[in-house]
This record gives C-alpha cells, structure tokens and sequence, in this order.
C-alpha cells in the first residue's frame, strides 16, 4: 500500500472494479457518484491490506495501524495526503459520521486476527464492520428523511455479507477460512474438514438452508425500515440489493452446490436490472404512481 494515495489511483481503481458498486451508482448525480467513488476507494483499498497475500500477520496488522493513523490524522486537518484529504473533503461535504470509517477498519483487523467464528452474534459484528458500515457511509451521500434507514442499512449490509459467504465459501476455503459459524456447523454436524475438502452432502445442503433463510430474513428486516419517503434517494442501495438478492436466489437454485457451480449474474443482466430500478422507484415515486 503506497504512502500516499492520489486522486488520480482512485480513478484508476474505479475503472479497474466493474464491480455491482459499479451499477447501483450509475443513475446517481455527478456529485454524488464522485462521493461514492471516494468512498469505494477507501474501502477496496481497506479491504487490499487484508488481501495482500505477500504479506504476514505482523505486516498486515501494522499496515492496518498506519491505515487507521492516516485516517485519523487527515481527520484531524494534521496531514498532507492527497487521498485522505480528498476522502476528508467528501465526509466534511455529505456530513458523513467519522464512525462507520473507523468500524470498516476494524471489521479488517478482525480479518487479521481470526479465520473462524464460534457463533452467529460473532460474526453478525464482523459483517456490521465490514458491510453494514459502508451502508451508513454511503446513506448520508443518497440523503434520506427517515432516521429509520440507518437500520435498513444495516440490516442490508449484513444481508449482502451473508450472501457474500455463503458464494465464497470455496474461495475461502482455499486460505482456510470459514466464516459460517461453528455452532450452525455443529448443529448439522458438519466439520471443519469435509469443508476444507469441499464435501457436498445432505448436511451441507441443510446447514446451508439454515444460512440461506438467516440471509433472507436480514433481507426482509431491511426492507421493513425502508419507507415510502426514502425510496427514490435509496436507488443505488435497492440496485446493490436487487443484484445480490439475484445472487442469493441462483444460490438455492443449484441446491446450495456452490462447490461445483459458479454463481455469478451477468453484466447485461446487472445493467438491465439497474435500469429497471431506475425506472420504478426514481421516475414513478417521484410523479406519485406507486
């Protein structure tokens, strides 16, 4: 990670991510894409430290710390770094809490420290960290009425987390981590090791039930704190949701057999989708049809 980040990698770093943050913030205003895409920034670069296979626990816990100290020095108008600066710059514009940049971080130290968790309250923190957060960034850019969207987006974040686990399950695997929890684990009597050995059974398909339902209530949950009001400045947030609850149905459509199936939505269904969002929750709310 370079000491000093300019304006000109966090393009570059957009550019590179045709990611479904790609998608949900297409119809946004230039402004308010230029907020996000600082943000996006912040958190892929975040998110790289932990990735970064070259180095050890140590480098990357000490990484972590200089990350946060860059943050936090920015914050307090003490630092000559571009990107920080830049990314101070769009908090100080939206008004955005301090909070939810300093609980990304920590969702990451946590990945540091541990590649397993004994219960869903542990992990239920971890995906408040590293999802729920940057849902409560990237509201006060969207704007909102209702203080009840704080809680839509936590409840989202945590659902696209879930979803997020439950796909990756292989790939993390591969650098021996297991993020369902051990307990879920126990129940269904399922081990550590036919996971690692991607064992597919009758237990793996109802452990993965199990989590597949969790997901889809944090889904529903969401959606209860998501009123009227609030609907056409929450595209972006309904576009991610779309998307990814895409993801979370193809998931049960090959029986939980992630293993063996590669679930992914393709891009001309991701843009079509994002269209279509477009059209129902900014145009018809904002002329009162729906």
């Amino acid at each position: 990670m370079k000491e000093n980040t300019s304006h000109t990698d966090v393009q570059t770093i957009m550019k590179k991510s045709k990611t479904n943050f790609f998608y949900s913030s297409f119809f946004l205003n230039k402004t308010k894409q230029e907020g996000l895409r600082v943000i996006y920034a912040f958190c892929r670069m975040t998110d790289d430290i932990v990735d970064n296979e070259s180095m050890t626990r140590e480098e990357k816990s000490a990484s972590i710390k200089k990350w946060k100290d860059r943050l936090n020095n920015s914050l307090n108008n003490n630092s000559n770094d571009e990107f920080f600066n830049h990314l101070r710059k769009q908090i100080n514009t939206f008004m955005i809490p301090h909070k939810p940049f300093f609980d990304l971080i920590e969702g990451m130290e946590m990945d540091i420290k541990k590649n397993r968790y004994e219960s869903f309250d542990e992990l239920y923190k971890y995906c408040y960290c590293v999802a729920s957060s940057v849902g409560l960034m990237s509201i006060e850019i969207f704007g909102y009425k209702n203080q009840d969207i704080k809680k839509y987006a936590e409840y989202l974040g945590v659902a696209l987390q879930l979803t997020n686990i439950i796909r990756d399950i292989k790939k993390d695997a591969v650098n021996n981590r297991i993020y369902l929890p051990l307990e879920d684990m126990r129940k269904y009597d399922y081990t550590d090791q036919e996971l690692l050995n991607y064992v597919y059974n009758e237990k793996f398909i109802k452990l993965m039930e199990f989590q597949h339902n969790r997901a889809n209530e944090c889904y529903l949950k969401a959606d209860t704190f998501l009123k009227r009001a609030d609907k056409s400045n929450m595209i972006a947030a309904i576009i991610m949701k779309n998307i990814y609850y895409k993801l979370h149905k193809k998931i049960k459509s090959v029986n939980y057999n992630i293993f063996d199936n590669d679930i992914r939505i393709s891009k001309i269904n991701k843009f079509v989708s994002a269209f279509m969002i477009f059209i129902k929750y900014k145009l018809l709310y904002k002329i009162g049809l729906q």
